[in-house]
């Protein structure tokens, strides 16, 4: 399980968005945000980095 702290995650779109991203490179992914914590945590075969990136792709800046 991979946990990302993303800042400037603010609403329930920003997490769909994240979420579909991911998905999109792992369609078996399971994504999970918490808007209070502004984390992702991520169950995946990508690799943290990936997801890393996968997320600042979409202008949230992460990190782990």
């Amino acid at each position: 399980m991979i946990t990302l702290n993303v800042q400037e995650m603010a609403c329930g779109g920003c997490v769909k968005s994240i979420r579909e991203a991911i998905e999109a490179k792992d369609a078996a992914a399971k994504v999970d945000g918490n808007l209070e914590a502004a984390q992702i945590t991520v169950e995946t075969s990508l690799s943290a980095e990936d997801v890393r990136q996968t997320i600042e792709e979409l202008g949230f800046p992460a990190s782990l």
